[in-house]
């Protein structure tokens, strides 16, 4: 039996500045699809140039990768805080884009952070949190991300209501800066990541590191799938959030106010859906609570996009957010707990920010050219119901990951630093 999920005094002096990090990750990442519509709107653009802008920006997704992997040289703490800085610093300029090429520059490089942020911090928990453990604190880390996005189904009917517009989100989505430069102090190098350097510097480690680390064995099956699987869970994750707000918007007319109630509700569920995804990945397994998370998010988000009343897209979108979000969850753990400490941040930069992403780069203008024959909703439809094929390889060629309490397959120095 678990024992209860209780801060220690080094993880409740960090957790403040890991949220805040968090929360404004998950804001400045959503805005850009919930304000689509409007950001559309304001460069007059086609819905065909909308998905090709979404895409050159998620280019930025798999640049971060430099950034990622970085961690495994100078530290997580250095990282995770110069990303915040960055993004925030994006943010900002984003909101005086004066056309959609300077716009889509400043979104491209915010990328680069957000998910240099989101890649590292996931990493943070994995080092600094048991395995019982591990899954709740991953599951509340990805649902302070969801609440950045509540923040802007809040702050979205306000802001119109009071004449400004969509510049005006991402000047909020800039203020995270500020505090966590004030905090910074209480975010410690992990004990993981400072015992390796240890260990390079009594020279029972290589000082260099090995770019292609993750790929040698015995981890390169591992990074084989896990690269598959985030592929076509962005389909899922992306698909999802780039299309909502702009199909209900332009296919079924719904009104700024609509658009707000239906993200502040999915939220609201998500907080309870998340949170009970991560608890449940620890106690009936990874690969058990992965089916059930997929399986659901697939269904309901396959038919947010086929149905056509209020209120059925509305509930079918409640449940599906909260699942949708959850594939996060699955992914990272399953990653962050199939590779050691000395390549984790390494193996998490190729699988999701290299391979991975390509999902999510592909999935807008993939979506945007089927939408010219199916229509918008049946084209994101097909896109959402891809993560099938992510849990199909988790059930086939993964083991149980939640059993050990670091990783599946032991460090092998001499194989990694090659």
């Amino acid at each position: 039996m678990s024992r209860k999920f209780v801060l220690t005094p080094r993880q409740k002096a960090m957790w403040p500045i890991l949220i805040l990090g968090a929360f404004f990750e998950g804001f400045d990442d959503a805005l850009i699809n919930i304000a689509l519509p409007y950001i559309k709107a304001d460069f007059a653009l086609s819905t065909q140039m909308s998905g090709y802008a979404l895409s050159i920006i998620a280019f930025g997704t798999m640049v971060a990768f430099f950034v990622s992997r970085m961690a495994d040289t100078i530290g997580r703490r250095k990282i995770f805080l110069s990303c915040v800085y960055m993004y925030s610093l994006c943010s900002f300029f984003t909101a005086f884009s004066p056309t959609i090429q300077v716009f889509i520059f400043f979104q491209f490089v915010a990328r680069i952070f957000l998910i240099g942020c989101w890649s590292v911090g996931y990493v943070i928990l994995c080092e600094e949190f048991s395995t019982e453990h591990r899954g709740k604190a991953v599951g509340r880390f990805q649902l302070t991300a969801v609440f950045g996005a509540l923040l802007i189904g809040i702050l979205l009917p306000v802001f119109t209501s009071v004449g400004l517009s969509w510049r005006a989100l991402y000047v909020v989505g800039s203020l995270p800066m500020i505090p966590v430069f004030l905090m910074r102090n209480r975010l410690p190098e992990t004990e993981a990541f400072l015992q390796v350097q240890e260990e390079k510097k009594q020279g029972k480690r290589l000082q260099k590191e090995d770019l292609f680390g993750p790929w040698r064995n015995p981890f390169a099956k591992y990074m084989v799938v896990m690269c598959l699987v985030w592929v076509f869970l962005y389909f899922g994750v992306k698909g999802t959030l780039n299309f909502f707000s702009l199909r209900v918007v332009n296919e079924l007319s719904w009104t700024p106010n609509m658009v707000s109630l239906g993200l502040v509700l999915q939220t609201l569920t998500g907080i309870f859906v998340i949170a009970m995804n991560g608890k449940m990945m620890d106690v009936i397994g990874r690969k058990r609570a992965a089916a059930i998370i997929i399986v659901v998010g697939c269904v309901f988000s396959v038919l947010t996009f086929t149905l056509k009343s209020f209120y059925p897209v509305l509930v079918c979108s409640i449940i599906s957010a909260g699942f949708v979000n959850s594939f996060l969850i699955v992914g990272s753990t399953l990653t962050n707990e199939l590779f050691p400490t000395e390549i984790r941040a390494n193996a998490m930069a190729w699988s999701n920010n290299i391979v991975g992403r390509l999902g999510q780069i592909i999935v807008p203008t993939a979506v945007t050219t089927m939408a010219l024959w199916l229509g918008l909703g049946n084209a994101a439809a097909v896109a959402v119901a891809l993560p099938l094929l992510s849990l199909i390889l988790i059930l086939i060629f993964l083991p149980e990951t939640g059993k050990k309490n670091d990783t599946l397959v032991p460090p092998n120095p001499k194989v990694i630093s090659k």
